[in-house]
C-alpha cells in the first residue's frame, strides 16, 4: 500500500531554491560508534548505531533519524534506554546562513540554532527553562565525504570549560 505521508515529506533533491549545502554532505545512510560520559568524565557506555539523512518537505529541509543501537539489535533494555529520534533541519530564511534545528526523541524536544564556524558545524541549544544558564551543543566536527565526528558538550560556567556527554564518530555506508 502506498504511504502518501511518506511520499509526501520525502524529497529527492534539495529545492534550488534553498541552499541546504551545510547539511547535504550528510544526505545518505551512516553507522556510527556512540560513547556516553558521566559527569565526571568517564565512559559510560559504548553502542553501535545507525544515522540516515535526507532531503524532506519538497527540498526546503533536510531530516535525520537517528537510531542507536541499529534497528534489529535492540533489547529489551534498548526498548528503555535506546535512543530512536528524528532531527528536522530548515535554512532561516533571513540570509544569515544560520539554521533553525527541532529534534525529537521519547526522551526530549529539543530547539537549536546552527551555523558554519570554520569547517564545523556548531548547533546551539536554547534552554527551555529561564533560570537554566547551560550552555549546550551538538557539534559536527571532522567533516570528510565518508567520514564525521559528532559530540554533545555542555558547560555550566558560560562556556569557560566544557564537557562531553557523547561523542560520535560515523563513517558512511557504500
Amino acid at each position: 500500500m502506498k504511504n502518501e505521508f511518506l511520499e509526501a515529506l520525502g524529497s529527492n533533491n534539495a529545492n534550488n531554491n534553498t541552499d541546504l549545502s551545510l547539511y547535504s554532505r550528510f544526505v545518505g545512510n551512516w553507522s556510527f560508534t556512540m560513547t556516553t560520559y558521566d559527569e565526571e568524565g568517564k565512559i559510560e557506555d559504548t553502542k553501535e548505531g545507525e544515522w540516515l539523512f535526507s532531503y524532506v518537505m519538497d527540498g526546503y529541509g533536510i531530516q535525520d533519524v537517528f537510531i542507536c543501537p541499529k534497528r534489529g539489535e535492540w533489547t529489551e533494555e534498548d526498548t528503555l534506554y535506546g535512543d530512536y529520534g528524528t532531527t528536522i533541519r530548515v535554512p532561516m530564511i533571513d540570509n544569515s546562513k544560520k539554521w533553525n534545528i527541532v529534534y525529537v526523541s521519547k526522551w526530549s524536544v529539543d530547539r537549536l540554532i546552527a551555523e558554519e564556524l570554520e569547517n564545523d558545524i556548531i548547533q546551539t541549544g536554547i534552554n527551555k527553562d529561564a533560570n537554566d544558564t547551560t550552555i549546550w551543543q551538538w557539534n559536527f566536527k571532522n567533516i570528510e565525504k565518508d567520514t564525521f565526528s559528532w559530540e554533545s558538550i555542555y558547560s555550566k560556567d558560560c562556556g569557560k570549560t566544557w564537557k562531553y556527554a557523547t561523542k560520535v564518530e560515523a563513517k558512511r555506508e557504500m
